[in-house]
């Protein structure tokens, strides 16, 4: 290994160390860190042409981009160190090294290296093997500068989906002893039992709460998140604040499909070929739902209405329906009124409960605590402010 530069990145307080070392050494530096990253993709096996296509490059001495790798050590001073000592902090150290970027990359040229090991381990490894790489190593990264760079680096041929990428931003808030159980993409699992839900779409939720806005999370939001994160850390306020949240969204839930009951759409009632949610329980456990959830809570502790989160869940728990099969009527309807009268359905969903939940939640209105008439009053709501 060779330190060519280094650089201070002030964004994220690290410093970018540059260095090259032949693949030989950077596959026995890295090889046991494969699924150290806690943010970090499995490996992807949808690629595996490109992939193929990378190792036969390199079997004729092509130079691949530069692999990013971060070592959080931030007790040591890195400008005090020469080259030398920082080659040798980060051998020592390389068990807590991981791979913000090329982690496909790496699986191509450890898979290589085994290979041509197998055909001809006296001789043929050693001219791959050889081969220079570059390698960026940000020394001194803490976890929020592990996430920024991973998320701001994720443009490769098997980039991330937003789901991974909102999952990984909000990471410390699963838990896995909470009632509530928050599915991750990696889990490999649908939503079908009373207490789960879609990690993504109660982070967006969440997210709504935080921001007083419904819109979807895209990628500069996340990217604007990882600083408010920054701030509610110091607060040491974020993860119970989304355990609360997540607590009144399961609560409402429960309590609306325990309204509900068995009731059901009716052929007969079906409002175009797609109603919105045939049962209560899949009206409410969609994430246009669960944002709007988000959004009118926290405008409503903003115009007094509630103090705190702990009052909208008193508020919850007198919610009424009499009518489950009439609910489901106008709820649909309404909501296929906005389908065939706006663009960005989607938005239009969200800011409809978003109206849709100030309208239930708010003392002040007609439909306070009336699942059914908020429906119709959230529709009007809409259409006052946005026709």
């Amino acid at each position: 290994m060779k330190i060519t530069s280094r650089l201070q990145d002030n964004r994220i307080g690290a410093v970018n160390v540059l260095a090259e070392m032949s693949l030989s050494e950077y596959a026995d530096l890295i090889s046991d860190n494969l699924s150290k990253n806690e943010f970090q993709r499995r490996r992807v096996s949808s690629s595996k042409t490109v992939y193929a296509l990378l190792k036969d490059d390199m079997r004729r001495g092509c130079v691949i981009p530069p692999l990013v790798l971060a070592l959080t050590e931030e007790s040591v001073e890195i400008d005090r160190l020469s080259n030398a000592e920082l080659e040798a902090l980060i051998v020592d150290q390389a068990s807590r090294l991981v791979i913000l970027d090329g982690l496909q990359r790496t699986h191509t040229i450890i898979d290589l290296l085994q290979e041509i090991d197998k055909i001809d381990p006296q001789s043929s490894a050693t001219p791959v093997g050889d081969m220079p790489v570059r390698v960026e190593v940000y020394v001194g990264l803490n976890r929020l500068g592990i996430l920024y760079r991973m998320l701001t680096l994720n443009t490769g041929q098997t980039p991330m989906s937003l789901r991974q990428q909102i999952e990984m931003l909000y990471l410390d808030y699963h838990d896995p002893e909470s009632r509530i159980d928050l599915i991750r993409e990696a889990d490999n699992r649908i939503v079908k039992n009373p207490h789960e839900y879609n990690f993504k779409d109660v982070v967006e939720g969440f997210n709504a709460y935080l921001n007083r806005d419904e819109l979807p999370i895209d990628r500069t939001s996340l990217l604007e998140n990882i600083r408010s994160l920054e701030k509610l850390s110091k607060e040491n306020q974020d993860s119970d604040v989304f355990r609360k949240y997540s607590e009144i969204l399961d609560d409402f839930i429960f309590q609306v499909v325990d309204l509900g009951g068995d009731a059901e759409l009716a052929e007969d009632d079906l409002i175009g070929s797609s109603p919105f949610g045939r049962t209560v329980n899949q009206v409410f456990k969609k994430p246009q739902a669960m944002s709007g959830l988000g959004a009118a809570l926290g405008k409503l502790i903003d115009r007094n209405v509630f103090n705190n989160l702990d009052e909208a869940s008193e508020a919850i728990e007198n919610i009424k329906m009499d009518n489950p099969e009439e609910f489901l009527v106008e709820i649909n309807r309404s909501l296929s009124w906005l389908k065939n009268h706006t663009t960005k359905i989607g938005n239009a969903q969200r800011t409809f409960f978003t109206f849709y939940f100030r309208e239930l939640l708010n003392p002040e209105t007609d439909s306070y605590l009336d699942l059914q008439s908020a429906a119709t009053t959230a529709l009007r709501k809409y259409q006052d402010q946005n026709i």
